[in-house]
């Protein structure tokens, strides 16, 4: 499963390169550490992280471009609004099948091969954000919406990250520091307003809702799990007290495996309700345990305001909401810049926000395996941090970038090992 990260040998560039601990090209043997955090190639180990840089500095766009193998290519399709109880609504998307195609990606643009030889064509300069869900490429442009690409076994990877070559290259000068939910550069935050602090303002609201008690056996299901996981793992655990007993909290994790969620919600003293991305609500069976569990869905390859509504009647409700800053799954165990637009939910709800760092669990599972091994973990919570409560419309990106790089740098902190 190695290969769904690094894509290329790191050593002689071929692609594909891995077939049976061997690279197919130059021969280097190939072992994964126990821990799955380090690589030995042809005797040289180094981490993850180590060899998917050297993967990225490698990979250059042919000036012919990059054709892809055959992919199957998917629509959004919205598929109306669904009770998650207690207040709670949201609307829900699927997708819709469109058939399978081939990928050209230029310097300018990304050509989408059609059925009768002639090839749809999206502009480097309509695409609105980029991101990957396991081998899915997700690309929402203004002339097409939001196509999700479907790659053969391992590729997926390599096209996300050609796509953010491309349009860091198409946009130079202009830096992006952003692609998902939407392509933002550096150069357009605007700056710190003296005064815009914000202390003192009444929170962004919405109206509230009646809070039944928790699902059935909720708490004991809770129990039994978290009894269970520090059973049979070696699991460290410190800060709980920092987490108030009541009222209205933000739990903001580092994100690194598919089990922060489940470590989180066993663990945390308190129930938490997580914005879960919309496509873990597609399967009926896994539909009815996210809803029982107080989970939420949201759109993270574009901006969602039914989550922040919903987010808001848990907060307004007196509950603990739990977010994952870095948006998605780290693919290398290094930490990845946090969203602007989850700082800024934090900054217009008016909650504490108690950071949570998580060490060890990108060797539990981490993003490219599907499979658990038994590692440590540490769970940190921090003392809780008070933001000051600004409302959207107030916000400046100087503000916002100030409250990021704080945020960050104390989860990091927490999440050392």
């Amino acid at each position: 499963m190695i290969q769904r990260l690094l894509y290329r040998c790191p050593l002689c560039g071929a692609e594909p390169w891995l077939e049976g601990g061997r690279c197919r090209v130059c021969g280097a043997s190939v072992t994964v550490g126990r821990n799955r955090s380090t690589v030995t190639i042809a005797g040289e180990t180094d981490t993850v992280a180590g060899w998917y840089a050297a993967v990225r500095r490698q990979d250059r766009l042919p000036e012919e471009g990059l054709t892809s193998a055959r992919v199957q290519v998917s629509g959004e399709r919205r598929e109306g609004v669904r009770s998650l109880g207690a207040g709670l609504k949201a609307v829900f998307y699927g997708r819709r099948p469109l058939g399978g195609t081939r990928l050209k990606l230029l310097a300018d643009r990304l050509e989408i091969e059609g059925p009768g030889g002639e090839p749809a064509t999206i502009g480097l300069d309509r695409i609105r954000a980029v991101t990957i869900e396991s081998h899915t490429v997700i690309v929402d442009s203004r002339s097409h919406g939001v196509l999700f690409f479907d790659f053969p076994r391992g590729t997926g990877k390599r096209w996300e990250d050609a796509l953010d070559r491309a349009l860091r290259r198409f946009y130079r000068p202009r830096d992006i520091e952003e692609f998902c939910p939407r392509l933002r550069f550096v150069q357009d935050r605007s700056p710190v307003v003296p005064g815009s602090a914000g202390t003192g303002r009444r929170p962004l609201s919405v109206p509230s809702c009646r809070w039944p008690s928790s699902g059935f056996g909720l708490e004991t299901v809770r129990a039994l799990v978290g009894f269970f996981l520090q059973a049979v793992l070696p699991l460290g655990i410190e800060g709980r007290s920092h987490l108030p007993p009541s009222g209205p909290v933000i739990l903001a994790a580092n994100h690194s495996s598919f089990l922060d969620a489940i470590l989180l919600a066993a663990l945390t003293p308190r129930p938490v309700a997580f914005m879960t991305k919309n496509s873990q609500f597609a399967h009926p069976a896994l539909f009815r345990i996210l809803r029982w569990a107080g989970a939420f869905p949201v759109r993270r390859y574009t901006t969602d305001a039914t989550a922040v509504r919903n987010a808001l009647r848990i907060l307004g409700r007196g509950r603990v909401l739990g977010l994952f800053p870095e948006g998605e799954r780290c693919w290398d165990e290094r930490m990845q810049p946090f969203k602007r637009t989850t700082v800024r939910l934090m900054l217009a709800a008016g909650a504490p926000v108690v950071p949570v760092g998580i060490s060890g669990a990108y060797g539990l599972m981490p993003r490219w395996s599907t499979r658990i091994r038994r590692v440590p973990v540490a769970i940190r919570f921090g003392a809780p941090l008070r933001l000051p409560v600004v409302a959207p419309g107030d916000q400046t990106d100087g503000l916002i970038e100030t409250w990021r790089l704080r945020l960050q740098e104390t989860v990091a902190a927490l999440k050392r090992p």
